[in-house]
């Protein structure tokens, strides 16, 4: 038997598998139940098409499912996107998301973006002590972004202070799919945003470099400047300096230029405020003057870039 065909049948076999566990445990089911579950055949999902690769063929499978056979779409999903794959399995699964956000690219399909929500979203899976795959996060991300509004939605719900705080490095992950797929949108500015300048002033732990990183994946969108513009206010950075130096991180790796007339402004009164605070030596002086010496390097090497491009 082909590979191919073997993995196919492999495949209808985990689709059947929730409908033939409930049949099993009613005695008194109907003769007429297995025909109502009854998975259509391999070869009659491929109608003898042949595919000039294996991953050409899975995408044409489930697109297959999804469109004539919607009956079975929802236990095609919940049979291959299962924790126990994650841990056990990942890269089998991390194969079935990649081919999942091909396959729906663009349908807005509400149960594939609930099944690959629960990856970027519940802590079963990005959390979990006995295995991280940043790899499936990260996949599981971009096809959200591929299957369109519905499942960029679903992504940034992901984005919550519980999430900061159970595990903030997935965070991170989660935000670079969102950067190098470029992906627009007021969703991932909300979430990006409050990733940034919310979720480390909740009374919670702080993670400088998840919020650098939210603050780059930001400036990388269209409205994200605008955006990041707004909280470069001296109250925001007088409150936390410490906390705000991983603005500034984000801000360089970024090479955000058209911020700095809005750093110079802030430098002017982190240093005025370090004037005050002359006679107030401390630990809360001692961040403002990392802040201001982080605004400066910023400011710096904005001007190196512009000579170098020049």
């Amino acid at each position: 038997m082909p590979g191919y065909l073997k993995r196919s049948l492999l495949l209808a076999a985990l689709i059947l598998w929730p409908a033939a566990l409930l049949l099993c445990g009613s005695a008194a089911a109907p003769a007429a139940a297995p025909a109502a579950v009854a998975f259509p055949s391999v070869p009659e999902v491929l109608g003898g098409r042949t595919f000039a690769t294996q991953t050409d063929q899975d995408v044409f499978f489930l697109r297959a499912i999804h469109d004539r056979y919607s009956a079975r779409w929802p236990d095609l999903l919940v049979a291959n996107i299962t924790l126990k794959d994650y841990l056990l399995s990942p890269e089998k699964l991390l194969r079935f998301v990649g081919e999942l956000g091909e396959a729906m690219r663009g349908q807005n399909d509400p149960d594939a973006c609930a099944n690959l929500a629960l990856i970027t979203g519940d802590d079963a899976f990005y959390a979990n002590t006995n295995g991280y795959h940043p790899e499936i996060i990260r996949a599981a991300a971009q096809a959200l972004i591929k299957i369109g509004p519905a499942g960029r939605k679903a992504l940034a719900s992901s984005f919550t202070v519980i999430h900061y705080r159970n595990d903030a490095a997935s965070l991170e992950d989660l935000a670079d799919a969102i950067g190098e797929a470029g992906s627009a949108g007021t969703n991932f500015i909300g979430a990006l945003a409050a990733t940034a300048f919310v979720f480390s002033t909740t009374n919670g732990a702080i993670y400088p470099r998840c919020t650098a990183t939210a603050v780059k994946q930001l400036l990388g969108l269209a409205e994200g400047p605008a955006t990041v513009r707004a909280h470069l206010s001296s109250d925001e950075a007088f409150d936390n300096p410490g906390r705000f130096q991983a603005v500034l991180d984000g801000i360089a790796a970024a090479q955000a230029s058209e911020l700095a007339t809005n750093l110079v402004a802030l430098e002017a009164k982190v240093r005025t405020k370090l004037s005050a605070l002359a006679s107030s030596p401390g630990a809360y002086r001692e961040d403002l003057q990392e802040l201001d010496a982080r605004i400066d390097k910023t400011l710096v090497s904005f001007e190196l870039r512009k000579i170098i491009h020049n």
